[in-house]
Parts: structure tokens; sequence; C-alpha cells
């Protein structure tokens, strides 16, 4: 039986090994879906939940320097990004992991990714906590995450894309992050959205 604390724990310690144990699963795509969606759904409300109980949302000021952050006040909706990022981003990696020389799967890269997903919601859920008792504290942890997630995103891309070094799988994550990025302002820019928009939603 896995023991998921534990799991959690071996994953800070040794990414490389956990994510050989991880991907030893073998979980076929219809319950890793079903898994993505979960996680998915979970970050969204967890990332929504602080504007959507604040008195006052979000500053008007934010708003308009930042008007995605209006999509945090649309829990279903922020869902839907999350879940299609989530989607699209397993996708950008596995195909540009593979004319990268990759050798791996689309189910090793699934599933490596929604365990780092479920572990993020399980910190995010910390950080609330922290930040309801010490909010400036919890900047400071949420930043120190923020820096663990990615190099444990490394070792698990390497792992899962069978490269031979992390910087393969930097260079992997920069540039499907560039396209992503790209792509999404695009995309915004084409809809035409705009905190006023996103608003009216």
């Amino acid at each position: 039986m896995i023991s998921w604390p534990q799991l959690a724990v071996d994953t800070l310690r040794t990414p490389k090994e956990t994510a050989a144990q991880i991907m030893s699963w073998r979980l076929d795509r219809g319950t890793l879906y079903m898994a993505l969606f979960a996680v998915a759904a979970v970050n969204a409300l967890l990332a929504s939940a602080p504007i959507v109980l604040s008195p006052g949302g979000i500053d008007a000021a934010a708003r308009a320097a930042l008007p995605i952050l209006a999509l945090l006040e649309r829990p279903i909706m922020f869902f839907v990004i999350v879940a299609g990022t989530l989607v699209v981003m397993i996708q950008a990696l596995f195909w540009a992991g593979r004319a990268m020389g990759g050798t791996g799967d689309m189910i090793d890269l699934m599933v490596l990714i929604i365990w780092l997903q479920a572990l993020r919601a399980v910190a995010q859920v910390g950080i609330l906590v922290v930040g309801f008792i010490a909010p400036l504290l919890a900047s400071l942890v949420a930043l120190g995450l923020q820096i663990v997630a990615f190099w444990l995103f490394l070792h698990f891309v390497s792992a899962a894309m069978r490269f031979d070094s992390l910087f393969r799988a930097f260079g992997l994550l920069v540039a499907v992050a560039t396209a992503l990025f790209l792509g999404m302002m695009m995309l915004l820019t084409l809809t035409g959205f705009s905190a006023g928009g996103l608003g009216n939603v």
C-alpha cells in the first residue's frame, strides 16, 4: 500500500528515484485524465478561494494592471483554463521532448505532472493557513515553494523523457513555456479578454 506522506517526502529528497517509482505504476490514460481534472479543480478552487472569500475582491489597481487576475473571481472558468493548460502543457512537453531526442512516453509524463500538481494543492492549503496568521511569511513560503517546485519539475521532466541531464530538461521547459506564453497572449488579444470583459461573463 502506498504511503502518500512518505512518497511526498521521498519526492523532495530523491526526486529522480521517486519519479521512477511513480512511473512504475503504469496507470491507464482514462484514470490519469480523471486525476488531472481532479487536481486542476482543487488547485483552481484553492487559488480562487482568497479572492472569492475576500469582501473587497481584487483591488481595482491590480485588476487594471493585470486583467487576467479577474479570472480568479470566476472559479469555474479558472478551472477550465487550468485543466486546459495542463493538457496543452503535457502535449507540448511530450512532442517537444521527442523532438529534442527524448524517448519517454506520455503516460509517464502525465502521471508525474499530476503528482506534482497534487503536491502543489497540499502546499497551497499550507500557504492559506499560514496566510491567516502571518501574510508576509506566507508570501516568503510561497516563493520558496515555487523554487522547489521548479527544481522538482526539472527532475520529473528529465526522468519522464529519459534525458541524460537536467540542462536538456531546462531547455525543454524554456522552449515550451515561451511558446505557451506567446500563444496565450495571442489568444487573449484575439478574443479581446479584458477585466471588463471578464466581469460580464
